[in-house]
Formats: C-alpha cells, structure tokens, sequence
C-alpha cells in the first residue's frame, strides 16, 4: 500500500522526522518479512531432507517389503514392512521436530535480509 504524502506543507524538520519514521516502519517490516522468508526456506529444505532420505532409503531398500510391488506381501516382506513403517515413523517425528526447534530458534533471532537496496537523499526545494 503506497501512499503519497505531499512534504510541502512540512517544514525540513517535520519532513525529516517524517522520514525517519517512515524509514523505521519500512525497516521493521522488512525485518519481519526477512524472518518469515527465512523461516519458509529453512523448513522448506529441512523438510526436503528427510523426505528425500526416505524416498531414498525406500528406492534401494524397498524391495524388501514389496515396494511398488503389486504383488501380495510374504511374510518376511511383512515383517520388514512393519519395522519400516516403525522406521519412517521415528524418522518423520524426529524430522518434524527438529523443524519446529529450528523455526523456533529463527523466532528468537533479529533478521534482516543482505540484499541490494538503495537510499536516495531527500533535499528540500531551496537546495536545488
């Protein structure tokens, strides 16, 4: 939401005060969006981390209980079914709670984002 204010009625103190406290709002909101962004892309890879080793895990290894068989299960790949379901549960609930400790700890963090910006100076009419 971009809203014009006209300085002219401001004297140049009111107009640099104005400044200020329009430089503060801006910087506390891109404070908060860099920590939300990096939040979104930390989970995001973590996630991708532990899913992507399962999918691993059950590429190579899931012959072993059927996988992508569409063949009924014997029971050894039954057994080894049920230990991978255990498996990728411990998997799945140490993964998600690793996530949640990492957004909390982001959460406790200043944030500000490295990227590239420009300030442009403010001069009064009588300086041009």
């Amino acid at each position: 939401m971009n809203k014009h204010i006209d300085i002219s009625n401001y004297s140049n103190n009111e107009a640099l005060q104005l400044k200020k406290m329009i430089a503060a709002k801006n910087k506390q909101k891109f404070d908060t969006d860099s920590k939300q962004r990096l939040k979104n892309i930390a989970a995001t890879k973590l996630k991708t981390t532990f899913i992507g080793a399962l999918s691993k895990f059950e590429e190579h290894f899931g012959h072993l209980w059927g996988f992508g068989s569409n063949e009924p299960l014997t029971e050894i790949q039954k057994q080894y079914f049920e230990l991978w379901e255990l498996c990728r549960t411990d998997i799945l609930n140490n993964g998600n709670n690793q996530r949640r400790a990492l957004l909390n700890e982001i959460e406790q963090q200043t944030i500000s984002w490295n990227r590239h910006h420009i300030s442009l100076p403010v001069k009064s009419k009588t300086q041009e």
